[in-house]
Order: structure tokens, then C-alpha cells, then sequence
């Protein structure tokens, strides 16, 4: 690996990155004044399309985002691109090594290392939005460079009513290798989706490995990206009606297991290379405001002031911070998926944004 990276030159992908002299100059920032109107103003006098790299894994995912920024803030252009974090954060550290900056204003992904990484190397712009000071210090940088804007999880049975009863759906993950669940599931292959990833090894630490094996001889249907698993048993025709790695819409029910699942803050930046900065600025404020945090946000929120949401920490499925420790060291998520390949084979099927299931 060390030898592909050299090739073409990614030297700034290095673990032993020096940090660059001015990487941290947010460390005194203050945190904005300004009203949403006030920003747009200022991002008005901007040109061209702020562009935001989304994460995820179905273009539907981004559409409501881009349709109430276009009612909220129509003088400002918005090209918001939602693909899987993974080919995401490819993307930019392949262009900021060929032309020094990263190819979009704003990034908002699932790949936590990432902003570690690109904060030491001087490559994000810090700021500190109006509500920064209500978002959970364990989910921020506190020199603004980063912060959370979401909070995710994955890990509560979402299953079809139509073919399972209420009464049926499991309440521990160890009931899933009993005979009836035979050709019922359908889940995200856990060697291509880090969370996914995270997920599988909390389960293998309290189940082991007995557990996972005799999961995957119960006729798995393993599907790339964790939109899929929902939209294939929602299907009419489909025989899986159950999944745990995906959520619940439509007609699909959920259901919380007794046994741990993943919370992780899917996390926000502005690059130091983007050339609309106030436009970026209004972005990121208004993500983290009460009216979208009130429209868009799910069970738990990043912001501890906000009724609306339920505390995280009141959660002990698992800690909210240890999917990014997990994310740190690559090394260890490597031996994950090594060895979820080796039971299940590589990931099938072409990326889950361009298949079937996800254009949807």
C-alpha cells in the first residue's frame, strides 16, 4: 500500500503528517454573530455554485436538503453531490494532490478519520457557526475546523409488518441464527461500509465469531450501501422482510434490539481552498440552526440545547465517540473487513448510488 501511495505522490495521505504552519489558526476563533439573513447577504456577493460533497448511498438521500435550501436561500447556488463518503473523500485527496485544492467548498461525510487528517495538514477552514457552543464537545473540533451536524445509527431490526408480526421481530441479534430467519435477511456487506464495519465487530466481541458464521449460512442476501437492505424488503415480490443494517421508512417498522448498536455524527467542514467562504459560512450555519436541525434531524441530535432530540449519552448501545476511534486506526478496520471477506468474499455489484435500488 505504501508503495501505491508513493506512485502517485500522495504523500499527505502519510499517518506522520507534519503539521503545516498555520493548521490550526481557528484555536482563538470566535463564533459567528451574524443572522442567517446577515450571511446570506454577504454570500450573495459570491459567484458561482457552492459545491458540498454529501455522503451516502442513494441520490434521493440529498434531495431534501437541496430543495429546502433552494426555498430558503434561492440567490445562492447550491450543487450538493451525495456518493458514498469512501469514493468521496478519494475524490478530493486525489485532487488536492494533483492541484492543491480540494474540488469542492464543503464536505458533510461518514469517513470521521478524514477530518483528523485534513485539519493536520492545514486543509480546512475553521468556524464556529452560532450554535457551536451547543453541540456536544465530543463531537467538534474545538478549533472549529469540524463538527458534527447529525447523529446516525445503524443497528435496530427494520423489518416489513406485512411478513413479520410485531411479536416475531427479535430482541437480540443471537436469535438471528435460528431456522425461521433462514432466507429472511437481506444486510449491508460489512467489508464495504466502515460503519457497517464497526457494527459487525460489536456484535463479534459479545457473540463471536461461532455467531457469524453460522449468520452467513443463513442464506444472507448481502447488498452494497445501507439504503438498499430497506428499499429490497419493502419490495412486493421480495422474500427477505428483515435487516439491521439500514432504516426504516414507508411502510417498514423498526425496532430497537437489547443488544448494542452504532451511534456515530456524521461531520461537517469547510476546505481552506473554497473560493466562497461567507456561501460555505451559510451552509454550515444553517445546518447546525433550529429550523433545519428541527425539520431534518432523527431520534438524537448533535445540538444539547434542543428539546426536540433526545440525549445520546442516555443511550448506552454505544458510545457516541467510539465509532470515531474505531475510524483512527485504519489498521484495525483493515483487519475487520479481511475478515468479514474472508467468510463472505468481496463486495458485488456496482457502487449502491448507481444501482437500482438507489437511484430510486
Amino acid at each position: 500500500m505504501k508503495a501505491a501511495f508513493g506512485l502517485v505522490g500522495l504523500t499527505s495521505l502519510a499517518h506522520a503528517v507534519t503539521p503545516t504552519l498555520n493548521s490550526y489558526p481557528g484555536h482563538s476563533l470566535a463564533v459567528e454573530n451574524r443572522t442567517l439573513h446577515a450571511i446570506y447577504e454577504a454570500a450573495k456577493q459570491e459567484q458561482g455554485e457552492l459545491i458540498v460533497l454529501w455522503g451516502g448511498d442513494a441520490v434521493s438521500q440529498g434531495t431534501p436538503t437541496i430543495e429546502a435550501w433552494n426555498a430558503r436561500f434561492p440567490d445562492v447556488k447550491l450543487k450538493l453531490t451525495v456518493d458514498v463518503s469512501k469514493y468521496h473523500d478519494s475524490r478530493i485527496d486525489r485532487q488536492y494532490q494533483r492541484t492543491r485544492s480540494d474540488g469542492a467548498d464543503i464536505a458533510v461525510l461518514q469517513t470521521l478519520h478524514d477530518f483528523t487528517r485534513w485539519k493536520m495538514e492545514g486543509r480546512l477552514l475553521p468556524y464556529k457557526p452560532p450554535h457551536f457552543n451547543d453541540v456536544w464537545a465530543s463531537v467538534k473540533d474545538a478549533d472549529g475546523a469540524y463538527y458534527g451536524t447529525f447523529i446516525h445509527s445503524f443497528g435496530s431490526f427494520t423489518y416489513n409488518p406485512e411478513r413479520v408480526q410485531d411479536s416475531d421481530v427479535p430482541s437480540t441479534f443471537d436469535e438471528l441464527i435460528q431456522p425461521k430467519w433462514k432466507g429472511k435477511l437481506a444486510l449491508t456487506y460489512p467489508n464495504d461500509d466502515d460503519a457497517i464495519t464497526f457494527l459487525f465487530s460489536l456484535l463479534i466481541n459479545k457473540y463471536g465469531w461461532d455467531w457469524f458464521e453460522a449468520l452467513v449460512k443463513q442464506d444472507v442476501k448481502w447488498i452494497r450501501g445501507t439504503g438498499e437492505p430497506a428499499n429490497y424488503i419493502a419490495l412486493a415480490n421480495s422474500t427477505r422482510s428483515l435487516s439491521f443494517t439500514t432504516s426504516a421508512s414507508g411502510k417498514l417498522k423498526s425496532k430497537k434490539p437489547e443488544d448494542p448498536i452504532m451511534l456515530w455524527p456524521q461531520t461537517s467542514a469547510i476546505f481552506a481552498s473554497t473560493l466562497r467562504p461567507e456561501s460555505a459560512k451559510l451552509f454550515m450555519s444553517w445546518l447546525l440552526s433550529d429550523e433545519y436541525q428541527a425539520r431534518f434531524n432523527g431520534t438524537y441530535g448533535v445540538r444539547k440545547d434542543l428539546a426536540a432530540t433526545s440525549n445520546p449519552w442516555d443511550d448506552q448501545s454505544s458510545g457516541l465517540s467510539q465509532f470515531a476511534t474505531f475510524m483512527d486506526n485504519r489498521d484495525q478496520v483493515e483487519w475487520w473487513r479481511l475478515q468479514f471477506e474472508t467468510s463472505i468474499g468481496t463486495a458485488q455489484g456496482v457502487s449502491p448510488v448507481q444501482s437500482f435500488y438507489g437511484r430510486r
